[in-house]
């Protein structure tokens, strides 16, 4: 089990909250560090022992990867929330949209969208990748 924290004195964030700005960056933070380990993972002799496992890691990869766009949607509109009550703003100086909040906001759902198609596609992906596996077994020996 991985537990995730906004800092060290912080209990372990769970899905029942409470939520914070800081504790949603942890979480992110969380998942890029848990898709680190398992490079490391699966990269080591020890960390793969059998076609099972795989199956098993494929498996809860699919499961993640088709969470991920209804995040992403989630972050979408709270921008737009935030740039159409006029609580966000576009810094003329180094915005990419010369200021506009607008055109950021909408190039913002545009890309997320995208990316949540991709994500489903992934997810899809590894669904398949772990049925070619779903046969495989250690051989007697």
């Amino acid at each position: 089990m991985i537990e995730i924290r906004a800092d060290e004195h912080d209990r372990p964030i769970t899905a029942d909250g409470p939520h914070n700005n800081e504790r949603t960056r942890a979480v992110a933070a969380g998942i890029d560090t848990a898709f680190r380990l398992l490079n490391y993972a699966t990269m080591s002799t020890n960390g793969l022992t059998y076609p099972s496992d795989v199956y098993s890691v494929l498996g809860e990869l699919s499961a993640a990867v088709s969470k991920l766009p209804q995040a992403l949607r989630q972050m979408a509109e709270f921008i737009d929330g935030q740039v159409t009550s006029g609580r966000a703003r576009e810094h003329p100086d180094y915005g990419r949209y010369g200021g506009d909040a607008e055109a950021a906001a909408r190039a913002l759902a545009s890309v997320t969208r995208e990316a949540s198609a991709a994500a489903t596609r992934l997810g899809r992906l590894l669904g398949e990748a772990q049925s070619t596996v779903r046969g495989l077994e250690a051989a007697d020996g």
